[in-house]
Order: C-alpha cells, then structure tokens, then sequence
C-alpha cells in the first residue's frame, strides 16, 4: 500500500492541476439553452417532470460534446443555489423538497451521457458502463478533468442568472454523485462554496478499496495498460483523499455498513482528514444505494450551512 500512495500527488501538485483546470475552462466559452416544457420527454432518473423545471441544453466554444442539466426552479428569487451530481448511470432524480426550502437545484449530467430522451449508449463501454473512470486512468480524453470542466461550465451559467445569489453556492450528490461534489467544492475552494454534502462518496481512498466492486472493478481491465506510477497519480489526483486540505468548508459525509461498493472505511479515511466543519453519519445496514435517511440529514445541513 505505501508503494501505491508514494505515486499519489503531493498537495502542492494537486493544487497545481486544480489551477490548471480552473484556467484551461475558465477560457472556454459557455451557452445554456433551456429546453421548451414537453410533457412526453422521458424526464432524468424516476421523478416526472413539473411545469416549472428546464432540461437546459450546454454547449461550449472549444467544441465538446453538447451535456444536459436539469434546472429546478425555487419558489422565491433570489435563492440559493445547489448543483446536484449523478452517480456512475449518470441519471439524476428531482428532490422537490429542497426546493420547498427555497433552493434552485442544477442537475447536471457530464460528458453527454444522458440527454432528455435518456441515455446515450453509443458513448458506453459494451457492458453499458460509462467510461470516464477508465479514461482517467489510461489519461484519454472524456476522463474525470473533462467531467469536472463540465460541471464547471454550468455552474457558471446558473450563477450569471439574475436569480441566482451568487455568494450561495452548495454541491450534493450519491455515490459518483458524493465524490464529485467534493472534487468540485475543492477545485472552487471555500470562498465560493458555501457547504457539500457527499453520500457514500465514490472516488474516495482509491487503494484501499481494493479495485474491487461493480464502480471501482472497472479499472481492473485497464491496470496493466499503463504504468503503475502513472495509473495511481492519475487516479490520486481524483481521490477526494487527496483533495481534503483544501475542503474546509463545511461537509457532511455518510457512509454504510453494507456498503461494498464504496466502503464505509473509506470515507472514514477521508472524513479523518478533513481540516473544517465536518459531520458523520454510520448508516449501519444501508446499501450502496440513496435512502430518505441521507436526504433528511442533507436537508438539516444545507439549511444550516448554504
């Protein structure tokens, strides 16, 4: 284990590539088109649509592929804002709840994976597995940086909204979801992003979790490809782990006991490193899996802390 960690990034090389991220997209242009109300469009994930709510529509001026949001509305303006991150089927699910507190809500679906009309299959692996996990360890193109510069790309255009308060910015997500929000509430830093909350995070303590699992088991095929010093500083440099000095804001994390996919371990390691405000659920026999307990826990903290 501590010949695999010596390949991981030191914090002043990961505070360098997060630099670099925020430059290569901060000259990218962006537009958000937000789609027309059609009540026949397969909405994101299992949650029907409301009159109200926008598929929106991103494309930038370096020419990558065209991704999809989901934009939420709250009932009064200006509101906070929240950007929500899928798990690893990159399907999103609507929390009207929050909304109810007064939040907008961003969905955003990265890489063009999902668009309005469902999932884009022609962009996955042949077991219908997205590839962005790999391609960050092999150093392709479409890997976690080109996820992570699309995000960024919406959450600039929801900011720019006269809706919007600028100065409340929140992330919070499932899984890849939970993970993520971290990368991203690290890359924007504590000045700009107010809480995060991360439910069994994905991308969290990459050699403690053994490759094993349905998520993490994907770069089982794609270890030998590379260099064992270039295959871990890839994926260090996407390990929440990695990123927690610079995440001092305040963070709620969750974890379950029958979790094998991202084990409760991991992100025991992660919380016991993270510098700021910070809390810690155990859900003892909890799946890998979003459950109501987690969202009402998300809900104290955002109304807390965004």
């Amino acid at each position: 284990m501590e010949a695999v960690t010596g390949y991981y990034p030191a914090p002043e090389q990961g505070d360098a590539w997060c630099d670099a991220l925020l430059e290569r997209t901060r000259q990218v242009r962006v537009q958000g088109e937000c789609l027309a109300y059609d009540p026949l469009t397969e909405p994101f994930g299992n949650c029907p649509n409301t009159l109200v709510n926008r598929y929106v529509r991103f494309t930038a001026s370096d020419g990558r592929r065209a991704f999809y949001g989901y934009w939420q509305p709250a009932l009064k303006t200006p509101a906070p804002l929240l950007i929500n991150l899928p798990g690893y089927g990159g399907f999103m699910s609507l929390h009207p709840q929050l909304c109810d507190q007064n939040f907008h809500i961003l969905h955003v679906s990265p890489l063009g994976y999902v668009t309005p009309s469902g999932a884009d299959w022609s962009l996955a692996l042949p077991d219908r597995n997205w590839p962005v996990l790999p391609n960050t360890a092999l150093g392709a193109p479409g890997g976690y940086e080109d996820w992570l510069s699309d995000v960024l790309l919406a959450v600039r255009w929801a900011l720019e909204r006269p809706d919007v308060l600028p100065d409340r910015l929140s992330f919070f997500g499932t899984s890849q979801g939970g993970g993520g929000s971290l990368l991203l509430a690290s890359l924007l830093g504590p000045e700009r992003v107010r809480c995060v909350c991360a439910d069994l995070p994905f991308l969290t303590d990459f050699p403690h979790t053994g490759l094993n699992g349905e998520a993490y088991g994907l770069l089982r095929p794609v270890r030998g490809q590379v260099e064992p010093e270039a295959f871990w500083r890839r994926l260090g440099l996407v390990d929440t782990v990695s990123h927690a000095h610079r995440l001092s804001m305040p963070v709620m994390l969750s974890s379950g006991g029958a979790d094998d996919t991202c084990p409760a371990a991991t992100v025991e390691r992660l919380f016991s490193r993270l510098p700021g405000t910070k809390q810690y659920t155990y859900l003892e026999h909890q799946t890998h899996t979003h459950s109501r307990s987690s969202m009402v826990l998300f809900s104290a903290w955002l109304h807390l802390y965004a």
